[in-house]
């Protein structure tokens, strides 16, 4: 009988055993990601947008915290039938307006046609980022993206799970992107870039949920020095009034 049991112990660590081991084979990249694509709206629901518009606020703050400027932009974006975009703001006095059509980007500035080749690449940079902090964490499924989970690290004392994200064409010198989810939910929560000349930490402290989809709301970018501690607040975000259109 005593033989009995300790066959039944054994069989159950066993299962045990091989049942976490192969859950922590299948938490890969991609599953994390594509939890966090479902937590946020899904895939298909965001395949089928039309259109997508919003307010966004950025107040940048120099290293004694004084405000270097605030400004509130709107960003419009058309996916179907085809990729469109249009960010308008205002600041010191100055309109100004970015559009994108046909793969092609203008600027105006006070009604006046830009055509400055430096500020229209500022200009095409300003339409490229815009884009690629509002698709996520959906952009981070294509073939261009490179996804390498780091496992499990503390973000301000919550576990979270740390995905590198690279891309095909990238070389030493690109900006390496880390990206954070929360062990339980898959929230996007943070997002680590290392550029050139500094470091910055984004923190996403609360979410809009009056679409279909789960965005950011307002977030907190901190400059990071070599060791990764945190030394003051270059930016906060603020994104509100969206709305939404389906094909």
């Amino acid at each position: 009988m005593k033989n009995l049991s300790l066959k039944k112990l054994i069989v159950c660590l066993f299962t045990v055993f091989t049942f976490v081991n192969c859950n922590k084979k299948q938490l890969s990249a991609e599953v994390i990601v594509n939890n966090s694509i479902e937590k946020h709206g899904g895939i298909k629901t965001w395949n089928s947008l039309k259109t997508l518009s919003f307010d966004k606020s950025v107040t940048l703050f120099l290293e004694d915290g004084t405000i270097e400027s605030d400004i509130k932009k709107r960003q419009e974006f058309t996916f179907y039938p085809e990729l469109k975009s249009k960010i308008t703001w205002k600041a010191n006095d100055k309109k100004s307006l970015i559009i994108y059509e046909k793969g092609e980007v203008t600027k105006f500035v006070n009604d006046s046609l830009i055509t400055n080749s430096a500020d229209l690449q500022k200009a095409k940079n300003s339409f490229n980022a815009a884009l690629y902090v509002i698709s996520q964490p959906f952009n981070f499924v294509n073939e261009s993206t490179k996804l390498t989970y780091l496992g499990i690290t503390n973000l301000e004392n919550k576990e979270v799970h740390e995905i590198k994200v690279g891309y095909t064409n990238d070389t030493a010198a690109s900006d390496k992107w880390f990206y954070y989810f929360d062990v339980k939910t898959f929230k996007m929560v943070a997002n680590k870039v290392i550029l050139k000349d500094h470091t910055s930490l984004v923190e996403n402290s609360t979410f809009d949920t009056t679409t279909d989809f789960i965005f950011n709301q307002s977030r907190k970018s901190y400059r990071l020095n070599d060791i990764g501690d945190k030394t003051y607040v270059r930016a906060t975000y603020f994104y509100d009034n969206f709305k939404t259109e389906y094909q």
